[in-house]
């Protein structure tokens, strides 16, 4: 099916190629939005003072200003579309309970002890937000599995170190794995029990409206114009508003170029990805593709990582071809072969897509496993967390929850991450054009003739 004919199917135009390659298509061609739109929150329209100014209303952004208004602390958080509207309501929605490397933390002061206890005590911060703020995201943890063709010494190396950090970790063979997945394409695999799915749209806005309720202030469409210091504050504007604050706290992540504080322009290596859904599926086919419901990855690739989502459909990432991004019905037609290669159920199913769209990744390195996220200290008074890479789903309310205590105690220095200086980063483009141009077109070719 041409993308002409998928557009016309939504009652809309294809959006630009340019939105698709920046990662900014309009929220509302991603799965995740609710049925009914969500609230939407007014622009600032009037110059106000408070304690902190959250940029940013995203997982990072939204979680920052929720823990600051549970301990009390006057906070506005600005956003310049609608919160959610970036990565954070574009991603795969897996709960990856561990991190892709343990290597980068030996450059922590500490050897990362610190974070690592930090991250591993609140590995299941999504459910416990959830829980506490009766906040409905279709978050489950019915595990998450690493599925690999082949016996694989590095799973079994993982496993390990993650079970001597208190993990619930079960090495699985090929019974097991098509019991689970219901295919026998996969012999060796890592269940992490506490892996999980979660919409990160409705959990990005259930934050921010748990933050609303508890006294913070939030504002949609209002895009930061200017920041311009005001004795030991800061005066930050908007087209129609300023705020005026102690301390100001930038989450913005893969969309950070601009022009108010230049320092963190070119301060990360950006990747796009693209997302497909499928329709709903028959209760047939449910019973056939991981009747289990695991959030799924296949390893060493991952390319279509699934996820079963509350109406029932297939939910998957990939990454596109340079200058290819919009290319709808490509990627799918990809989807498509790698379910009946592994499916055979699906080869005569009338299985199609509902959306695609395209996110924007911000990554702190071009080596994909040690893209670790970012503490800035851009000025005095004035921080930058972001840079989470593929992990966005947990680090992001993770480090911000982190980064609002130790601003709430007045001890910055008490962050889990190092604080940083922003610093530029050479050949930004790099890392995508690794990835996009050479990688992923290796690892496409390997699955398809049966080489991992």
């Amino acid at each position: 099916m041409a993308w002409k004919k998928y557009a016309d199917l939504h009652g809309a135009q294809a959006p630009a190629k340019k939105l698709y390659e920046a990662g900014t298509v309009p929220i509302n061609y991603s799965a995740w939005p609710l049925e009914q739109p969500a609230t939407q929150y007014a622009a600032l329209n009037a110059d106000i003072d408070t304690d902190v100014i959250v940029i940013g209303a995203g997982l990072a952004g939204s979680s920052v200003a929720l823990h600051l208004a549970e301990r009390g602390i006057r906070t506005v958080l600005l956003e310049a579309d609608q919160p959610g509207a970036g990565a954070s309501g574009r991603n795969a929605g897996h709960i990856q309970p561990y991190l892709s490397s343990l290597e980068p933390l030996q450059d922590f002061a500490d050897g990362g002890r610190k974070f690592l206890d930090y991250f591993t005590s609140h590995r299941n911060i999504i459910v416990d937000l959830c829980q506490k703020h009766g906040i409905a995201a279709d978050v489950h943890q019915p595990g998450m599995i690493d599925a690999a063709k082949k016996p694989s010494a590095e799973l079994d190396k993982k496993a390990k170190l993650w079970q001597a950090q208190g993990y619930n970790i079960d090495i699985i063979g090929a019974d097991t794995l098509q019991h689970m997945l219901g295919t026998d394409v996969y012999q060796h695999g890592l269940l992490w029990h506490e892996g999980g799915q979660v919409n990160p749209y409705l959990f990005t806005n259930g934050m921010v409206t748990a933050a609303l309720n508890l006294g913070a202030q939030v504002y949609g469409d209002s895009r930061v114009l200017a920041c311009e210091p005001v004795g030991s504050n800061w005066r930050i504007r908007t087209a129609q508003g300023s705020v005026t604050a102690g301390q100001v706290v930038i989450c913005t992540s893969g969309h950070t170029g601009n022009a108010f504080f230049p320092e963190l322009q070119n301060t990360h290596y950006p990747l796009v990805a693209c997302g497909m859904a499928t329709r709903p599926l028959s209760a047939e086919l449910l019973a056939a593709i991981n009747p289990s419901r695991s959030v799924f990855t296949q390893y060493p690739a991952g390319l279509f990582p699934i996820v079963i989502d509350e109406r029932n459909r297939l939910v998957t990432a990939t990454i596109p071809g340079m200058h290819n991004a919009q290319n709808a019905e490509k990627y799918f037609a990809y989807f498509l072969r790698y379910l009946h290669r592994t499916f055979p159920i699906t080869r005569n199913a009338n299985i199609t897509m509902e959306s695609y769209w395209t996110g924007m990744t911000a990554n702190s390195s071009h080596h994909y496993d040690k893209c670790y996220p970012k503490l800035y200290q851009v000025a005095k008074g004035v921080h930058g967390l972001m840079n989470f890479g593929s992990w966005g789903n947990l680090q992001g309310p993770m480090m911000g929850m982190n980064l609002a205590h130790a601003i709430a105690d007045g001890r910055i220095d008490d962050c889990v991450l190092p604080i940083e200086k922003p610093q530029a980063v050479r050949f930004p483009s790099l890392f995508e054009t690794k990835i996009r141009r050479t990688l992923i077109p290796i690892a496409r070719a390997a699955d398809r003739f049966d080489l991992t």
